[in-house]
């Protein structure tokens, strides 16, 4: 699910259960006691969640960097090798 529509989500959950509380027959202390508690409740949820997005673009930057510096240390362990065989040396 794309970051907007999981927002989205997210914001549609919290109207909802703020129109749900605000319409609830509750004492006007309760509902505000059952309004702040869904909003901490999804301000963690959504905290998490984007703290777990962040984490996996991270993974995936960094298993591109892996790839590159393997590629490079493939070349210089090529060069070594064909530097011990003779190939390079000498040609001064």
């Amino acid at each position: 699910m794309k970051k907007s529509s999981k927002l989205l989500v997210a914001a549609g959950l919290a109207a909802g259960g703020a129109l749900g509380a605000l319409l609830a027959p509750d004492k006007g202390s309760e509902t505000r006691k059952k309004l702040n508690k869904e909003v901490r409740r999804l301000a963690r949820l959504m905290n998490g969640k984007c703290k777990e997005e962040k984490l996996k673009i991270a993974k995936e930057k960094l298993e591109e960097h892996k790839e590159r510096v393997e590629m490079h240390i493939q070349r210089i362990n090529e060069k070594i090798a064909e530097y011990e065989a003779g190939e390079l040396g000498e040609k001064t």
